[in-house]
């Protein structure tokens, strides 16, 4: 081992900090996600992205032209449909989101049962991504 090697490798990474999506109209995805989800909107511009607050994580919608073309960073595109999940404190949370939603009119399009009977449901956003709110407990703890 030489001096520059950690002696535990890799290194720890303690959760993803940002996941990006790839929308057609950061106006509409504002409208929904910091509307109808109750995310913060922390950046837009108009066109070219919408950043929004997750806990102490990031959701990054960014129009795929605009991130193909971006000068400042390396480029990154999406036109396929996407997958997130965000997870519910709790189960009382859980069944208040499918309420939720349901009640805004938003179809849940299919709800799975997980190990120690866990349940996640599946609904659309705007564009179309496949959506998932879970109950805690999904995944193992670090």
């Amino acid at each position: 081992m030489t001096s520059d090697t950690p002696s535990s490798w890799p290194p720890f990474l303690s959760h993803i900090k940002e996941t990006c999506l790839y929308v057609q109209d950061t106006a509409r995805t504002r409208a929904f996600y910091e509307g109808e989800l109750g995310l913060r909107c922390i950046a837009e511009e108009l066109g070219k992205y919408v950043f929004l607050q997750v806990g102490p994580d990031m959701l990054l919608c960014f129009v795929p032209e605009f991130a193909l073309q971006n000068p400042t960073l390396p480029i990154h595109g999406g036109t396929a449909v996407q997958h997130i999940a965000f997870e519910a404190p709790s189960s009382e949370a859980y069944q208040a989101w499918k309420n939720h939603l349901q009640a805004k009119g938003i179809p849940i399009e299919h709800e799975a049962v997980w190990r120690l009977g866990r349940r996640s449901f599946y609904f659309r956003d705007p564009d179309g991504h496949s959506i998932e709110i879970t109950e805690p407990g999904i995944w193992p703890e670090p």
